[in-house]
């Protein structure tokens, strides 16, 4: 008995809910259909199916064991497309979707990187930070950020998560009351991101525990790139990442404000439509990001650990 064929058979059959459905798909006669899910019973030594003259139904074995086959039918289906894959060269056109800041201060580089590995690849980007279905827009990858929701259709791998700290300009800090304490935000202008039901309040975490506090935007902004050039005009205190920031604070252009406290941090995911046959130059991309991910993920743990957060550059 053909193992494989005979788990695609059953997976067809269960799928379209009919042998003779199955086998008209699968190019097969309707008794060779019944004969493989039948021989595949007996493999097993359990009924698979319960059929009627108008209905079939999973039995509890059957639904344990049409779990196991999509999977291994899937793993295969994807070695089969790995290997295949290397036969084919990387080239044409790669279409993609970051948010602002990621496109403007992270991207870049990595582009002219792997386009030193793959000089036959192009590149279309679109900067955009809401969430785009990148099926309904045509797009191979997206890098968006983790909390964003996702339809089942789509497939998401942790890219990095940023470190977010508070900053604002030596300008403004000279001008204002200094901010020792989190509840002092209360009394000073805030650059806020617009984001939907969103209350004015940030929450951090410090010595005393987690605290809320309400604050008075100075400025509410949708991008997070405006947020980081309104702080370096001396328009009040921003939340940025810290691969933002970082060099910023080093070339004081910026102050880290309330150092002591931590805020949540920003997770970014890798996001394409399936991971089944991904063209070449689609799927060495994805690992190329990955693998990126986790050397800054690294770098930034190492920087932490001696009292600095900056990711590589």
């Amino acid at each position: 008995m053909d193992r494989l064929q005979s788990m695609r058979v059953f997976s067809k059959v269960v799928e379209l809910g009919s042998f003779a459905r199955a086998a008209q798909q699968l190019e097969m006669s309707n008794a060779v259909v019944t004969r493989y899910v039948a021989d595949l019973e007996s493999h097993l030594g359990t009924r698979l199916l319960n059929r009627t003259t108008r209905s079939l139904s999973l039995t509890d074995a059957g639904e344990t064991y049409l779990q196991r086959c999509q999977q291994i039918l899937e793993d295969v289906e994807e070695a089969e497309s790995v290997v295949t894959a290397r036969s084919q060269s990387l080239s044409g056109t790669l279409r993609l979707v970051t948010p602002v800041m990621f496109g403007l201060h992270l991207l870049p580089e990595l582009l002219s990187r792997f386009q030193q590995l793959y000089p036959e690849v192009v590149f279309d980007v679109i900067l955009s930070d809401r969430n785009v279905d990148i099926v309904e827009e045509g797009r191979d990858v997206a890098v968006m950020l983790s909390d964003l929701g996702l339809g089942s259709h789509l497939v998401a791998r942790p890219l990095l998560s940023a470190e977010v700290i508070l900053c604002a300009s030596p300008g403004y800090v000279a001008a204002h009351a200094p901010i020792r304490h989190a509840h002092e935000l209360s009394h000073h202008r805030c650059i806020a991101m617009r984001l939907p039901n969103a209350e004015h309040e940030w929450t951090l975490l410090g010595p005393e525990g987690e605290v809320t506090v309400p604050i008075r935007p100075g400025l509410l902004c949708s991008n997070a790139e405006l947020a980081h050039q309104a702080a370096l005009a001396d328009m009040g205190v921003a939340m940025l990442s810290s691969y933002l920031a970082r060099p910023n604070i080093e070339a004081g252009r910026l102050v880290h404000v309330l150092p002591q406290y931590q805020l949540p941090r920003r997770d970014v995911s890798v996001v394409y439509p399936s991971r089944k046959f991904l063209p070449t130059k689609v799927r060495a991309f994805i690992d190329f990001l990955l693998e990126e991910g986790h050397v800054r993920g690294k770098e930034e743990r190492s920087a932490v650990s001696l009292g600095t957060h900056a990711l590589r550059t």
